[in-house]
């Protein structure tokens, strides 16, 4: 047969020494080691792995052609590739040479795959010593199709590169661990076939056409190793899809919380470049109102401009005016009975005026427990108490109807709730029993209207749920059991149709339409007994923790984004109507502070490994 046109070096086998030591050498100044690599980093820059290779990332197959395991096994291929792969591209040609070593290469690959397609045969095979031993086997095949023909060819001796290459890479293969003689036989026989079949294309054919014949050749075999690829899985196969697939879900969840993770620290980076502006902790203290005398409520007038507090221990109802700082006079409710000796320790709540309800037009209050177990009338622009409604043992929760004609007040002291005409100011129908909850000063309470007045949702602390009552009849229609167990607080948006419940160690947000809960986030220390607010758009939560500092927390982050210093018992916390103020009420020495949201202190002295974030987990 005709001897192809002789190359005057031989480029190609060059070209792949080059590619396979530069590529080790560039792996080494990634930190993968100079002198050994271990599986892990092999497998991590394309070994061949049956598990990885044969299910979904079958281009293992050519990566690992030109990765090495060692110095020591880089050496030993890159020495015989230049002893006898120079050879062999001389005798080829630089095409037929490129495609008998790429093509048995992947052949060598693919037959160690399936050869470890077994969960307790996994090796991560590499090295170019496949496609090396596929060029002894198509050096081979040339020759005794060579000798059929009676062509010129060199001798074959037992001395010769062709049996040192075989001899080396099969002895490699016992002896270095990640090399596996299935590859080396593999390319081998690859190669014979590959080899054969191009020697076997007619001299006499031209060019083109005999060009055409090794393109086919090429295509089918990479077309065999397609349709191997794609085969139906062996037993020992389906065991390792099996488990690749259990490593792959669980690899795909640490990616994706490592994504989110990454995700969450540039919005919180983001969030506290554009939020408040760090001060000290002095300038951050806020704007402090004093007051006459303790409180036991929080509430902003729908006017925004003044803020109702309800007398602790005097049976009174104040307004402190925020435009000029001061706190008007007192309107007296009924004077409180002696005390009986019922809470020694100070743990019962006293029946002092505690909630206040507004009529549409701002000229009536109507104040619970501003008398003895009963809801004080307050003309506001006369500035008195003008009447009572006697509604139970100590109201502690009002709400009025759209149409101010109906009130419902908590009796914290019974436990029950009573719906009052408030033509008449006679309570309607039975009271409602809600609960058992044991009084406490600490212990929460509320209840608010919802679906139009139609709804009437209680706090009920000692089962965890908020109770849904029908309003015109007190009947139980349904109940939303929260995460946390003891409730700190609930802030309810009628209007957004949206609660969020404040417990000790989760936070609800609960869709008032559907009654159910649809996001959670989780403290990651307990918040007990502490006033909360939600700003507009609940994606702020302030906390006044009991060691002395207002936290506010991003919900969407967990990340607190400011801090604000006070002294005393904290009372009462409200975000004001533009979120650019946060009204505060401590007791003690009482005082109304009013802190300003553009500004923290530093975030240093709350966040740290004393006090860490509030939250662990955003509101999702």
């Amino acid at each position: 047969m005709n001897v192809p046109a002789q190359p005057s070096r031989p480029l190609v086998t060059y070209l792949f020494i080059g590619i396979n030591v530069l590529l080790y050498v560039y792996q080494a100044l990634q930190g993968v080691g100079w002198i050994d690599r271990t599986p892990a980093a092999v497998l991590a820059w394309g070994g061949n792995l049956a598990a990885y290779t044969l299910i979904d990332q079958p281009w293992r197959l050519f990566t690992s052609m030109f990765l090495h395991v060692s110095l020591l096994h880089l050496a030993a291929n890159m020495y015989m590739l230049l002893a006898f792969g120079s050879m062999v591209e001389q005798r080829f040609g630089a095409v037929r040479f490129l495609l008998a070593y790429l093509l048995s290469g992947l052949i060598g690959s693919l037959v160690s795959a399936q050869w470890h397609a077994d969960a307790f045969n996994q090796i991560v095979a590499a090295g170019a010593s496949g496609a090396l031993m596929g060029l002894c086997g198509a050096y081979l095949a040339d020759w005794l199709v060579a000798r059929w023909h009676n062509d010129p060819h060199e001798a074959i001796t037992s001395g010769g590169p062709l049996v040192q290459t075989i001899a080396i890479n099969l002895a490699i293969g016992w002896i270095v661990p990640g090399i596996d003689n299935a590859c080396h036989i593999g390319g081998l026989l690859g190669g014979f076939v590959v080899g054969g079949a191009f020697a076997l294309v007619p001299p006499r054919l031209g060019q083109a056409t005999r060009a055409l014949l090794v393109a086919a050749i090429s295509c089918i075999t990479l077309g065999g190793i397609y349709a191997r690829l794609h085969a139906a899985p062996s037993e020992g196969l389906a065991a390792i899809v099996e488990l690749r697939e259990a490593e792959k879900a669980e690899q795909d969840e640490v990616n994706r919380k490592r994504q989110a993770k990454a995700r969450l620290a540039k919005q919180i980076a983001d969030a506290r470049r554009s939020g408040p502006r760090t001060v000290s902790k002095e300038q951050a203290a806020g704007t402090s109102i004093a007051l006459a005398s303790p409180v036991s409520s929080l509430f902003l007038m729908p006017d925004g401009t003044r803020i109702a507090v309800t007398g602790e221990k005097d049976h009174t109802l104040r307004f402190v005016d925020l435009g000029t700082g001061t706190e008007g006079p007192a309107i007296q409710g009924q004077r409180p009975p002696p005390d009986n000796g019922e809470c020694p320790h100070g743990e019962c709540v006293p029946n002092n005026a505690n909630a206040v309800a507004l009529t549409p037009d701002g000229r009536t209050a109507y104040v619970a427990s501003l008398v003895a177990n009963g809801v004080g009338i307050v003309d506001l622009q006369a500035g008195k108490m003008v009447g009572s409604i006697r509604t139970g043992s100590l109201p502690r929760a009002i709400v009025l109807n759209k149409a101010a004609d109906r009130a419902y007040v908590l009796n914290d002291g019974d436990n029950t709730v009573v719906a009052v005409d408030l033509a008449t100011r006679r309570i309607v129908g039975k009271p409602k029993l809600t609960g058992r909850n044991l009084l406490s000063r600490n212990h929460p309470v509320g209840l608010w209207l919802a679906a139009n007045d139609s709804e009437l949702w209680v706090m009920d602390e000692s089962a965890s749920r908020l109770l849904v009552l029908d309003a015109a009849t007190l009947a139980e229609v349904n109940e939303v059991i929260v995460t946390s167990g003891f409730m700190n607080g609930v802030q309810f948006d009628r209007q957004r149709g949206e609660a969020w419940v404040v417990g000790v160690d989760a936070m609800d947000q609960i869709d008032l339409v559907k009654k159910e809960i649809e996001k959670t986030a989780h403290f990651c220390q307990g918040v007990m007994t502490a006033p909360v607010a939600l700003n507009r758009d609940a994606s702020l939560l302030a906390i006044a923790e009991p060691h002395g500092w207002v936290r506010v927390v991003n919900l969407h982050t967990a990340a607190t984004m400011a801090a604000y210093p006070f002294q005393g018992l904290p009372i009462g916390l409200r975000f004001s109507p533009d979120d650019k103020g946060l009204y505060f009420i401590a007791n003690e020495a009482p005082r109304l502070t009013v802190f300003d949201t553009g500004v923290t202190a530093p975030l240093g002295e709350l966040v740290n490994a004393k006090r860490p974030e509030r939250l662990c987990t955003p509101l999702e």
